[in-house]
C-alpha cells in the first residue's frame, strides 16, 4: 500500500482472458485497500513463452514449497528459453533474473537436463539427486575410461555390438573375431567356460528347464576350441593362468589341445562339489555333483610361471547359482577366489564365453577389469544388464527391471 501511495503501479498484474488472477494478488489487495477503483493488468494470454514461464514459477514459488523436480524443471525451461532468445545468455544471467543464487541455479539446470533418469526423479530431497547425479555423471566417466583400456589392447568396440560398463566391456560377438583383434601379451588372468553339452536338451530336467539357443555339440565346440586354445595363448601375459570349465569325459582331448596350444596344465584338475545339484536320469544312475576345470598358465622364459596371491584349495564346495542369469551360472564367490588368487588389483580378467556374466561379476567385485565375450544375444543382455545394476549399486540384481542398451555399437 505504501509503495503504491508513494510511486504508483509500477507493474501490472495478470490475468487470464476470463479475469482469474496468474499474478498480482498483493498489489490487487493493496490497491482495494486505498480503494482504487482500477489497476492496471496483462492478460497472460498475450505475454511471450519466457514471461509466462518466469510468472508462472514466480507465483508457485512464492504461493507453496515447490519440488526439486518441479523447481529444476521450471528454471531449466527459462534459461533455454532465453539461450533462444539471446546466444550469450548464460546461468549468471538466469541467476540474477530470478533472484537465486549461481550455485542453485547451476545444480538446478543439472538436475532438469536429467529428469527423465528415473534413479534420479525418484530421489525425495534435492541433495539426493544431486548425488545421484554425480554418481550417474562419474560412471559415464568410468564407463569411457574403461571403453579406451579395452581400445588400448585392440579392442574396437565400434566393430561389434558391445556395451562399455565401469569395469569393462562385454562383446556381442563371435570370441574368435574378438581374440584375434586383441593384442599379444595384453590380458592378466583367463576363465571360460566353452558351451559344451552332452545331450543336456535331451535329459528330463534340461528339457523342461532349459532351450538351448546355440549349438553346443560336441563336435562344433572343438572346432571353435582348436581355434580359441591358440588365440587366448596370444593374449594371455606369459607367466599368467587359465582356468577352463571342461566336460570331465573328455579330459584327454581338452588337455592336448591346451598343451598343444602351449600351455602349461595341471595334471590334477580343480573339483567344484554342488551340494545341493539335483540332476537326474543323465549319463549314469550315478547323482552327478560335481565340475572339473582345468587349471594352467602361459610359460614365461625358463618356464616360469605366476605366484599364487593366496592359497586356494584345489576342491571346493558351493551350492549351484539361481538361474536367473544362467542356466548353468558357477559360483560368484568361487571364480573370486580364484581371481584375487591369480591377479591383482586393476588387472585384467578375460571370459570369452561369458554366458550370463558370472565370471565378469567376480572380477567387478574384486576390483579388476573385466572383458567378456558372448555369442548369444539373449545371454549378452542378461550380463549387461546384470552388471550395470551391480555397478548402480542394486542391492540385489534383477532381471525383471532391463533397460535397454543405449550404448549399443
Amino acid at each position: 500500500m505504501e509503495s503504491l501511495k508513494n510511486v504508483g503501479q509500477i507493474t501490472p498484474i495478470v490475468v487470464t482472458r476470463q479475469n482469474g488472477l496468474i499474478a498480482g494478488r498483493r498489489r490487487l489487495e493493496a490497491a482495494r485497500r486505498l480503494g482504487w477503483s482500477t489497476i492496471r493488468v496483462e492478460y497472460f494470454e498475450d505475454l511471450s513463452p519466457l514471461d509466462r514461464k518466469i510468472v508462472e514459477f514466480d507465483e508457485n514459488d512464492k504461493r507453496r514449497q515447490l519440488t526439486w523436480q518441479e523447481s529444476a524443471r521450471a528454471i531449466k525451461e527459462i534459461h533455454d528459453l532465453k539461450r533462444a532468445a539471446e546466444k550469450n545468455w548464460t546461468a549468471s544471467d538466469t541467476a540474477r533474473a530470478l533472484g537465486f543464487s549461481l550455485g542453485k541455479v547451476s545444480e538446478d539446470l543439472a538436475l532438469g537436463s536429467v529428469l527423465d533418469n528415473i534413479r534420479v526423479t525418484t530421489r525425495p530431497s534435492r541433495r539426493g539427486a544431486l548425488e545421484a547425479f554425480k554418481k550417474e555423471r562419474e560412471l559415464v566417466l568410468v564407463r569411457e575410461l574403461a571403453r579406451r583400456r579395452a581400445s588400448s589392447i585392440g579392442l574396437d568396440s565400434s566393430a561389434a555390438k558391445s556395451s562399455s560398463l565401469s569395469g569393462g566391456v562385454i562383446y556381442n560377438d563371435d570370441c574368435i573375431k574378438i581374440l584375434t583383434n586383441m593384442l599379444e601379451d595384453s590380458v592378466d588372468l583367463v576363465i571360460i567356460d566353452p558351451p559344451w553339452g552332452i545331450d543336456f536338451d535331451k535329459a528330463s530336467q534340461w528339457s523342461t528347464d532349459w532351450i538351448s539357443t546355440y549349438d553346443d555339440r560336441e563336435e562344433t565346440v572343438r572346432k571353435v576350441l582348436v581355434e580359441a586354445f591358440p588365440l587366448l595363448f596370444k593374449v594371455l601375459k606369459p607367466a599368467a593362468h587359465i582356468y577352463c570349465f571342461y566336460p570331465v569325459q573328455e579330459v584327454q582331448w581338452w588337455t592336448e589341445r591346451m598343451t598343444q596350444a602351449g600351455f602349461s596344465i595341471r595334471h590334477r584338475p580343480l573339483i567344484w562339489f554342488k551340494p545341493n545339484a539335483n540332476i537326474t536320469n543323465v549319463y549314469t544312475s550315478f547323482l552327478p555333483r560335481y565340475e572339473s576345470i582345468l587349471w594352467g598358465y602361459k610359460p614365461a622364459a625358463g618356464n616360469v610361471r605366476r605366484l599364487f596371491a593366496n592359497p586356494v584349495p584345489e576342491a571346493q564346495s558351493w551350492p549351484t547359482e539361481s538361474t536367473t542369469w544362467h542356466e548353468n551360472s558357477k559360483p560368484v564367490e568361487m571364480l573370486k577366489r580364484w581371481i584375487e588368487a591369480s591377479s591383482e588389483v586393476n588387472e585384467i580378467v578375460l571370459d570369452a564365453f561369458s554366458g550370463g556374466g558370472s565370471t565378469l561379476v567376480a572380477a567387478f567385485s574384486a576390483a579388476r577389469y573385466y572383458i567378456g565375450v558372448e555369442l548369444d544375444e539373449v545371454n549378452y543382455i542378461k550380463s549387461v544388464t546384470r552388471l550395470r545394476q551391480l555397478e548402480e549399486g542394486a542391492a540385489e540384481p534383477s532381471i525383471e527391471t532391463s533397460e535397454p542398451l543405449n550404448d549399443e555399437k
